[in-house]
């Protein structure tokens, strides 16, 4: 056996259950130093991205953004989650409909389209007025008009490609009647609903009445992904 190994059999054996006790509890003490210092830059990281992502998705309808990295991509996706403070006016707001707008559990649990629709009011995305109403002021063009009819539906993101692909606009307005007609498809998606929910009062006061009645809850998701 070679001095070395000898040195470090004898060291080996040398060291007491107190020994490697006391090096495992130093060793696990470095390592969640390490872990803290490591979560505090990736909170760091990740609150930068935030701020850049919310610069990039201020007044557009798109929901998350993409940054690109070597051999790695950060996603940054605005959320939200509808809650509901008062069912009961819920139940007043869509009426007839509010069974199938509202499930009925141990706990109440709004449909997808109801969240949808909620959120948009609660937050202020929609706009008085028609589709037909913004089309025509785009287009003078009937044809062109029926087109855009069929391809607006409200989806910032591809209707603002239509517009750039049919219209030969800016992309800047491009960019804000894609904006605007998600807009006036919210304010007319909620017209329909409460004829449906045979709705007597105002718009208004039924806005104020969700208003009161719902909790949104905003935030801000950030995955990473790596090809290492």
């Amino acid at each position: 056996m070679s001095e070395a190994m000898e040195t470090t059999a004898i060291n080996s054996n040398a060291l007491t259950d107190e020994d490697l006790l006391k090096m495992k509890a130093t060793e696990l003490a470095s390592l969640n130093r390490s872990v803290d210092d490591l979560k505090e830059r990736i909170d760091q990281l990740k609150a930068y991205f935030e701020r850049l992502a919310t610069d990039q998705l201020l007044d557009t309808k798109l929901k998350s953004v993409d940054f690109w990295g070597y051999g790695s991509r950060v996603v940054v996706t605005e959320t939200e989650t509808v809650k509901p403070v008062s069912v009961e006016i819920l139940k007043r707001v869509f009426g007839a409909i509010g069974k199938e707008w509202i499930k009925e559990e141990t706990t109440y649990k709004l449909t997808d389209p109801c969240k949808r629709l909620l959120g948009a009011v609660f937050q202020g995305n929609y706009t008085e007025g028609s589709i037909d109403e913004l089309i025509e002021s785009i287009t003078a063009d009937e044809k062109l008009q029926a087109t855009l009819r069929k391809k607006l539906k409200g989806r910032y993101e591809k209707d603002k490609a239509a517009l750039l692909a049919l219209t030969g606009c800016t992309e800047q307005e491009a960019s804000d009647n894609a904006y605007l007609a998600a807009e006036v498809i919210n304010w007319g998606w909620l017209l329909q609903i409460l004829q449906a929910a045979e709705w007597k009062g105002s718009p208004q006061e039924a806005i104020d009445l969700i208003r009161a009645a719902v909790i949104v809850d905003t935030g801000t998701k950030v995955t990473v992904e790596s090809e290492i």
